[in-house]
Parts: C-alpha cells; structure tokens; sequence
C-alpha cells in the first residue's frame, strides 16, 4: 500500500500537484476559525454525496413509507402512523440522521492519505487538499461526528443502522477494504447505502422494518453492488494515482462498460417486476437505463463518463421511487 501511495505521490508531482504535507505550515488552527468557517468545511467533506446519498436515500425513505405495502412496524395502525403528516414531521430528523452518519462515512475515507493523494487530482476543494485543516484536525472532527451520530440515533431511531455503518466503515478505511478487491470494495459500498436506507427508513417512520422493507433493500443492495462501478469511469486517473484496482483498470474499459449496460438493463427490468410498477415506473426505468447503457458503450472521456455516472445516480433514484408507483 505504500508503494501505491508513493507512485502516487510522484504521479501529481509530475502533474506539479501538490499534497497537504507539502506545506502543512500553511494550514491554520482550524479552532481559530469562525463557526462559520468551521460548518463550511464539513459541508465541504459531504458536499459531493448530496446527490449520491442525501436526495436518493430521502426518496427512498419517503416513497416506502408511502408506499400502499406497508414495510415498517409503524404503518397507519401503528402507534406513530407513517402517512401524510406523520412522515412530514419526521424529515427533519431523517435529514439530520442521513447527514451526520454521511459525515463520518466522508470524514473518515477522506482524512486517509490515499483519499488525500486521490482528491488533489478530482476534487481539489475539498477540506484536507485546500488544506483547510489537517489529518490530525479531521480526526477530531470524526470523533465528535461518531459520538453526534450515534447519539441522535438512539434517541429518534436508525441506531442498529448507524452501528452496522460504523463498522462497514471501518472495514472500507482502517481495514483497507477499498483496496482488497473490486468486489469486496463494491459489497461494502453496498452494504453502506443499504444501511442509509434502513436508517432513513427506520427514523423517518419510527418504527422497525419487516421482512418485505429488508426484502427491498437488499435488492436496492444487489442494484448497487453490480452497477456503482458507474462512478469508476470518471475518476480512472485519480484512481491510478492512488493504485486503486478499479473494474476499468482491473478487466479493461471495454468490459466495465459492458457489464454496467448488461446489469443496469436487467436491473430496470426487475425492480418494476418486484413492485409491480404501474406504466410510468416501467418507462421511467428503462427509459433512463437504456439511456445510460447506450452512453457507456457508445461514448468515451471523462466529460460523457461523468454524464453517465450522473444518469447512475437519477436512474437509482427513480428505482428507489417505485414503491409510490405500485398499481
């Protein structure tokens, strides 16, 4: 693993790039900085997995408590109903639930010097690469976002949740999962999107989810783990800088795209199956899906790759949104 990061250290040289510990004098005492300052830089740790995470995950949260099928312990006879305004007072503790776990899962991957090394080359503003505070300082941060999350969560729901994403987390950063292998990295980036989804789930209906809501995510679950290897094909350079061994750098451009259009077409297809969509959740589907498969196989470069990793992200939304489309 050293090796890689020294390659990658030397690849951004070459690029006249430089990382934080080239000049950590130049980063100020982050406990100096306004308040202000301070919510800014973790916003900037979470800002690029609003669309990933925050806006999918609260509609797939919504749609199922709303869903005709009832799939937590708190349905409409249940002891905090979970339609109309029931679901409405909740949001905000299913928003404040989705982003303080979200912020120790981005504080935690990118306070690593690998992640580090990566980000001077695809984000660069993000907080530890705009040196707005240190590796040390990032720590810091983690420990009070732990404690925060898990907090919040055994007093208004998702705590199981949260627990198991701290130790998926753990198992993706410490344990250098992200690195054991194309397959074990997507199950637990899998495993992570699931537990935000029981979470959402759990909290904002306030109660606890039967067989059919587990049965539901784990195929969202299996959705993600053959297809997320959308978001690869964008970041194929900072990937290499950092000797990740993606699909695309692993099997080959050709293949990666190949299985992301054959998965994403079989995945469009059986989800309206499991929810028995009526016809607009059949188009939507595979509308955007076919779109997506016929971009990854027909157009290449990083602008039309971020293009269908942008159709990934609105194309697992519209999965998620099924439930509210059931005949």
């Amino acid at each position: 693993m050293r090796k890689m990061q020294a390659m990658g250290r030397d690849f951004l040289l070459e690029k006249g790039v430089t990382t934080p510990d080239a000049d950590v004098g130049q980063i100020l005492n982050v406990s100096k900085r306004s308040p202000f300052y301070q919510l800014k830089t973790l916003f900037l740790f979470t800002k690029s997995d609003f669309k990933t995470v925050i806006v999918p995950q609260s509609i797939f949260a919504a749609t199922a408590a709303l869903s005709k099928t009832q799939l937590t312990t708190a349905g409409p006879e249940g002891p905090d109903a979970t339609k109309g305004w029931g679901v409405v007072s909740r949001v905000p503790l299913m928003l404040a639930w989705l982003w303080l776990n979200l912020l120790v899962e981005d504080i935690a991957n990118q306070r690593l010097e690998g992640a580090i090394i990566e980000d001077a080359v695809n984000k660069p503003w993000r907080p530890l690469p705009s040196r707005r505070l240190t590796p040390e300082q990032a720590r810091d941060w983690l420990i009070v976002s732990i404690m925060a999350a898990v907090g919040l969560s055994a007093l208004f729901g998702g705590y199981s949740a949260s627990i198991t994403l701290m130790v998926l987390i753990w198992m993706y950063n410490d344990l250098e999962g992200s690195s054991s292998g194309i397959w074990i990295r997507n199950a637990l980036n899998a495993g992570g999107l699931m537990c935000f989804s029981w979470g959402a789930l759990a909290t904002l209906s306030g109660g606890e989810l039967l067989p059919r809501g587990f049965a539901w995510i784990l195929v969202t679950g299996a959705v993600i783990m053959t297809t997320v290897h959308a978001q690869d094909l964008p970041d194929i350079e900072g990937d290499m800088a950092r000797g990740r061994l993606t699909m695309p750098l692993t099997y080959g451009e050709t293949a990666a795209r190949a299985s992301l259009a054959a998965m994403v077409m079989f995945w469009s297809v059986t989800c309206p199956l499991f929810w028995d969509a009526s016809l607009w959740g059949w188009a939507a589907s595979t509308g955007i899906g076919s779109t997506m498969s016929v971009l990854a196989l027909q157009k290449r470069g990083q602008r039309w790759d971020e293009v269908v990793w942008k159709l990934w992200c609105l194309w697992i939304t519209v999965l998620y949104m099924l439930p509210a489309m059931e005949k």
